[in-house]
């Protein structure tokens, strides 16, 4: 039986976090914070199974491909000291799936992430770590909090919004957002699950 494990939560200033350090961990890659000068390397870390930015469909902000570029961008782009810069989904993977379709179906949830807002989402899944549970497979996915161009980074989502805002609109409020969001985390899940011949029962 898969579980679907859905979390969400920000990756904000107020908590002394910013959004270069928490892709160059979850990536494992070594990057510089150009807003403050630190460079956080995470080169040698290990477990990180795949590291991909992913678009929305027809997206020309290809300047948003390159790690650095994407979440320096997402800094800038925010000038409160506690400015929310990133939302993360973490996600447990089917351990049933197989490396290879594991990476297929976070990609499909990124895209599906990626158009619904027109944000970049950073996704990177992890291998468990030695010693731990061999099903502990999961991914994180860092989604930009602003919409993403080709010139920059635009409005802030609608996942951003207040809910007064998003009421008056006509637009669901964030609770039931996220509720929307596992449900369709639980239907890819089950999508590939079946694609792949298991039974989900």
């Amino acid at each position: 039986m898969a579980i679907y494990h859905l979390s969400m939560k920000p990756i904000a200033r107020s908590g002394g976090r910013s959004a270069v350090a928490s892709a160059a961990y979850r990536a494992a890659e070594r990057l510089t914070n150009e807003r403050d000068g630190l460079t956080h390397d995470f080169s040698n870390r290990t477990g990180v199974g795949h590291a991909e930015i992913v678009l929305p469909a027809r997206s020309s902000a290809y300047w948003a491909m390159k790690r650095s570029a994407l979440w320096n961008a997402a800094e800038r782009a925010e000038k409160r000291s506690d400015a929310r810069i990133a939302r993360e989904f973490e996600v447990a993977l089917p351990h049933e799936l197989t490396p290879d379709q594991r990476l297929v179906l976070t990609r499909a949830f990124a895209l599906h992430l990626a158009n619904r807002y027109g944000a970049a989402v950073d996704f990177a899944i992890h291998r468990p770590g030695e010693g731990s549970d061999i099903r502990n497979c999961h991914a994180h996915l860092m989604m930009t909090t602003r919409q993403v161009t080709e010139a920059g980074l635009g409005d802030k989502t609608l996942l951003e919004r207040e809910n007064r805002w998003l009421l008056a609109n006509h637009l669901p409020p964030s609770q039931l957002q996220l509720k929307d969001l596992r449900q369709a985390w639980e239907h890819l899940a089950n999508t590939h699950l079946e694609r792949a011949g298991l039974d989900i029962r």
